[in-house]
């Protein structure tokens, strides 16, 4: 019984000290990826507790001994520690205090809504293959892990869907009006929609049109803090009734109430995987995990060799420590994902990089919002907010998946980023002077 008192004074003393550095930032810079990742890292690790003890008391779920939730809870805490340590000092800090307000020119917007453009038809393109492939797998599919299955044809073209949220900040960046942001939420959500009846159940694209529309609300100031508590709150019930209709559950009574407890902790807090990672016995498998990773993304037919198991650190952690062969890859966490790799050195190692990549990419943003006169800053705008997803990505999934995933969008982006250029150049050859006059 002391233990357990023991135990729960050091959650709410841990959850007190990270609020309050969040709550530090946020009275420092009213917005910042370093919130973002703070506010996603808060969630993940710390969140999910009472759920999982009121599923342990009212339920009796299983629940770790006192000693690993413990350790789970201090791993958290001091991984963030190091994490804002470096993130504070790891990199000097852009100066975004400067004031200069110059009108976009129409060959900026050109390019811009171009590459918005882009990337839009990139998803609709994929979305419209997929459609044609495969119908509306929610319809289909009698159980959510058959969308791994032999049934289910290029699977490969989900990973394109997303690109349609970077598209859509463009467009919003480039005209920053109440209106666009409704806009924004009203596409983006009928999208979200479409792919989640599409895939079968995949709720994210729904989940971060409304986080994005929450965090730009608050930047511009349509939001207070409040709507963003009741938004989210109504956000996390929407979310709990998709999840019953993805897995055709039909509950009532206390048996609903499990559910919802159940539901929600592995969907925004898994951090009992942590948890279970801590008390396994692991075969630390070093950094190769982050290259294997790449291997989904190489065609069958380019390596005809290519292993049907991409041994990364979530797949170790399904497979090996859980034992489950379903085909779902289940999310050790970024703090399970460094301890898979190298223990716990190697959480403190990159828990260190992370503050200092997060730092980076707070700077960039910093730089654009800043130079919004150049062509290039709406596009920078929305390339760095949209890797929300891949902040979510990294603190969930692990370090392996963030990086090839990182990558993989940052290619793709800039990709459609270039062409946009060349084609601007074509139509528009004044337009490379009147860049140099900016940036000069």
């Amino acid at each position: 019984m002391i233990e357990f008192i023991f135990l729960n004074i050091f959650y709410f003393l841990s959850i007190l000290l990270i609020v309050g550095i969040i709550y530090y930032s946020y009275c420092t810079k009213s917005f910042s990826l370093h919130l973002l990742f703070s506010l996603i890292y808060l969630v993940t690790f710390f969140l999910g507790f009472p759920f999982s003890l009121i599923l342990n008391l009212k339920f009796g779920v299983a629940l770790a001994d006192t000693h690993t939730q413990f350790l789970t809870l201090l791993c958290a805490l001091g991984g963030y520690l190091i994490y804002f340590i470096s993130y504070q000092w790891g990199l000097p800090r852009y100066n975004a205090h400067l004031n200069i307000k110059i009108e976009s020119s129409n060959n900026a917007k050109f390019e811009a809504k171009l590459t918005a453009y882009l990337l839009f038809a990139i998803a609709i393109i994929s979305v419209g293959y997929f459609l044609f492939l495969n119908g509306f797998l929610l319809f289909r599919l009698e159980k959510y892990s058959q969308i791994f299955s032999s049934f289910v044809q290029g699977i490969a073209l989900k990973r394109f869907f997303y690109f349609f949220i970077p598209s859509l900040l463009i467009f919003y960046f480039g005209r920053t009006t109440k209106n666009a942001w409704w806009t924004f939420l009203i596409i983006g959500v009928s999208f979200g929609v479409v792919t989640y009846l599409a895939v079968g159940g995949t709720r994210a694209n729904i989940a971060l049109i409304v986080i994005l529309f929450l965090l730009v609300g608050l930047y511009h100031h349509y939001l207070s803090i409040a709507w963003i508590f009741i938004v989210s709150s109504v956000m996390v019930l929407v979310m709990f009734y998709l999840a019953l209709w993805r897995y055709n559950l039909d509950v009532q009574g206390e048996q609903m109430w499990f559910t919802f407890l159940y539901l929600t902790r592995d969907t925004f807090s898994p951090w009992e995987n942590l948890s279970r990672i801590l008390s396994s016995n692991v075969e630390f498998q070093g950094l190769m995990p982050v290259v294997r990773d790449f291997y989904v993304f190489i065609p069958k037919s380019i390596w005809p060799d290519r292993p049907d198991i991409a041994w990364n650190t979530a797949n170790y952690f399904t497979k090996v420590i859980l034992g489950n062969q379903s085909g779902l890859a289940i999310s050790p966490t970024i703090l399970g994902s460094f301890y898979l790799m190298g223990g716990i050195p190697m959480i403190m190692i990159g828990m260190g990089l992370i503050g200092i990549l997060i730092k980076l990419g707070d700077n960039v943003f910093d730089y654009a919002c800043v130079h919004g006169y150049l062509p290039y800053s709406t596009i920078l705008q929305a390339y760095c907010l949209a890797n929300i997803f891949n902040l979510i990505i990294l603190v969930r999934e692990g370090l392996d998946a963030f990086v090839s995933r990182f990558f993989f969008f940052s290619f793709v982006f800039f990709i459609c980023w270039m062409i946009a250029r060349f084609i601007q150049f074509l139509i528009l050859p004044n337009a490379s002077n009147e860049r140099r006059t900016l940036d000069e």
